[in-house]
């Protein structure tokens, strides 16, 4: 008879563990195609996971490299900038709490900027690089030279 109720509790306990595994990574980072509507690229994700978009700038010719964070309730943070100086186009000091510091001749302007999402055009030159847990993907590969997409934080279906 005792084995029975056991039984009830461990299993009780084994589903529970299975849909708190489910709510781990309630989010998923998703690059998507404005022009064709299709995702290109869906990452699961959870607050305090960050991601990177590394870039060479236009004409200065010198990698960026922008660092995204998932805020708690599922928003997009830009949270650092981080480039060679002369910085044309590039974030500036016009945000709540903002700061610069330098690091090996790198400028690093500290953010705690909250965006819907941002809207990227795939660079002919650029060679936009999206980063996440150690995965690399030039965004050249997925899309066109041009291409209009839409990077952003949803919640998991």
């Amino acid at each position: 008879m005792i084995f029975k109720p056991l039984f009830c509790i461990v299993c009780i306990l084994g589903i529970s563990a299975l849909c708190l595994g489910e709510n781990e990574l309630p989010f998923s980072i998703r690059v998507e195609s404005l022009e064709r509507k299709e995702v290109l690229l869906d990452f699961p994700g959870k607050p305090g996971d960050r991601f990177h978009i590394h870039y060479i700038h236009s004409s200065d010719k010198t990698p960026i490299q922008d660092t995204f964070e998932i805020g708690r309730r599922g928003e997009m943070i830009l949270i650092e900038e981080n480039y060679y100086w002369y910085g044309a186009g590039l974030e500036f000091m016009n945000w709540e709490k903002a700061s610069i510091t330098t690091v090996d001749g790198r400028i690093k302007v500290h953010l705690n900027r909250h965006l819907p999402s941002l809207r990227l055009r795939v660079g002919r030159v650029a060679n936009h690089t999206f980063i996440f847990n150690g995965i690399a993907v030039p965004l050249d590969e997925i899309a066109r030279a041009g291409e209009l997409l839409k990077i952003w934080v949803a919640p998991r279906d």
